[in-house]
């Protein structure tokens, strides 16, 4: 399970819907493997049919920036890292949002 308040997911899955409802989103790091502190920000990988667009990007963050959650949240584009980055993604996440097609 994912290490966040249920009302702070709530407001990170309304988020996801709203910018990127297609894609699938894996938490991965700390908050997705259990082993976050007060402090530690969330991260989240983009997975899509391809290449995450520069305006969801753009309004992904702005809509993180401006919520109430009380952490960072750092999004990356999975079909745009490295594959060393990605075998870390894939060793230890979470879905949160399913892939729409």
């Amino acid at each position: 399970m994912i290490d966040v308040a249920e009302h702070h997911l709530e407001t990170i899955k309304r988020i996801l819907a709203e910018c990127v409802g297609d894609c699938e989103v894996r938490a991965f790091g700390s908050r997705g493997n259990g082993e976050a502190t007060k402090y530690s920000d969330l991260d989240l990988a983009i997975v899509g049919p391809g290449r995450l667009e520069r305006r969801a990007k753009m309004l992904l963050r702005e809509a993180f920036e401006e919520s109430d959650l009380p952490f960072r949240v750092d999004v990356v584009d999975y079909d745009t890292v490295s594959e060393a980055f990605r075998a870390i993604i894939d060793h230890s996440y979470e879905v949160i949002q399913e892939r729409t097609n």
